[in-house]
């Protein structure tokens, strides 16, 4: 007799731009995990990535359209004119969804989505999942349709994925569960022998974002002048990609645009130092819980989600966002190896504990299946 699932979850995701970063790899790991586990899950949505990436793991999927959320001035015109016809196409997409799939939960990433999809969602007694990755700025406070999203948030579950998150949307959303975010680990592969060598040369400091102002990926480029033994190795791509290709000239930083998960993970356990040097609100800081458990001192900034629940000294250096003392933090964990010795296995013991997969897919699917 087959099986039948615990829940059917209809994951939508209609953003404004889409990348692959922390938000996509910790949506495509829930939902495998929570397969594993007999819970089906299906996508839908205009988020390339998600589709490519739910596909490749064999989830059906379709493509739709629901045009953009209105996070920008060009959108919040559009989204508002077109706002009646886009809550029926709305309504149309999860009926045909219901329909085909058997949908009964809906997760839901962006927030035009969550305007136009949930009050159909709500009429059908779907149950409804709102996770925010993104942080809280002004297209949140101040945008026009931040009250009709704050009188629908009251019936849904609202996720966040960490406590910090959680602080700064509670004013609000009083309701706000918090899952933090797994340190997604997998098994290491060799790194190419070139950057193996570039990395051994000298002190290796690595950092894994997105090239935007703010990540502050540009300060780490800067801090490498004033240190002539430093080798950052910054992977990612994004708008500052040739601003900082152009700055980094001189041999002691490699820029890559991508690497394999494999090799990420050969690159944070085999560096010196890992560092996250957001300069706004990161709502959770992926990259630093994996350096964590892999077993490598981590530096971040305050700004950061995990920062929260480090203890600076202790499991983590975390520093004020800005040049001056994210510097001065890569200068003495440079000179003091205990120090950095001390971190990581303080850091790992930590994330460990914190940041395990099984804890995380079992807060979600008790959420999204009881």
């Amino acid at each position: 007799m087959p099986t039948v699932p615990k829940a059917r979850i209809l994951v939508t995701r209609f953003p404004y731009e889409s990348q692959f970063g922390g938000e996509e790899l910790h949506t495509l790991e829930l939902m495998e995990a929570l397969d594993e586990r007999g819970v089906a899950s299906f996508f839908m949505g205009s988020c390339g990535v998600l589709l490519r990436e739910f596909k490749a793991r064999h989830f059906e999927v379709r493509k739709a359209w629901l045009g953009k959320p209105p996070v920008t001035k060009v959108w919040l015109v559009l989204f508002t004119l077109l706002s009646p016809l886009l809550w029926v196409r709305a309504g149309l997409l999860l009926r045909w969804a219901r329909r085909k799939w058997g949908a009964n939960t809906v997760y839901m990433h962006s927030f035009g989505e969550k305007l136009l999809m949930t009050p159909w969602a709500l009429f059908w007694n779907m149950k409804v999942v709102w996770v925010e990755h993104a942080r809280i700025g002004k297209w949140f406070v101040k945008n026009p349709w931040r009250g009709v999203y704050c009188r629908l948030a009251r019936r849904v579950s609202v996720v966040v994925t960490s406590h910090a998150m959680a602080k700064i949307l509670r004013p609000f959303v009083p309701h706000v569960l918090a899952i933090p975010c797994a340190a997604l680990v997998e098994k290491s592969e060799p790194l190419p022998s070139e950057l193996v060598a570039f990395m051994d040369s000298g002190f290796s400091v690595v950092c894994v974002a997105r090239l935007t102002v703010d990540k502050g990926v540009d300060i780490l480029v800067h801090a490498v002048h004033s240190k002539p033994e430093m080798r950052l190795v910054l992977v990612g791509q994004g708008p500052l990609q040739a601003r900082l290709e152009k700055a980094a000239k001189g041999g002691s930083v490699r820029l890559l645009s991508s690497l394999p998960r494999g090799q990420i993970m050969e690159l944070l356990k085999r560096a010196d130092l890992v560092v996250l040097p957001s300069r706004e609100m990161d709502p959770f800081g992926m990259v630093a819980a994996e350096a964590m458990m892999m077993g490598t001192a981590v530096l971040v900034t305050d700004v950061c989600g995990i920062a929260a629940d480090l203890r600076h000294g202790e499991h983590a250096w975390v520093a004020a966002p800005n040049f001056r003392e994210i510097d001065k933090g890569i200068k003495r964990l440079m000179k003091d190896a205990p120090l950095r010795k001390k971190l990581a296995a303080a850091g790992k013991r930590f994330a460990t504990e914190h940041y395990d997969v099984e804890k995380m897919v079992e807060a979600f699917e008790r959420l999204l299946t009881l």
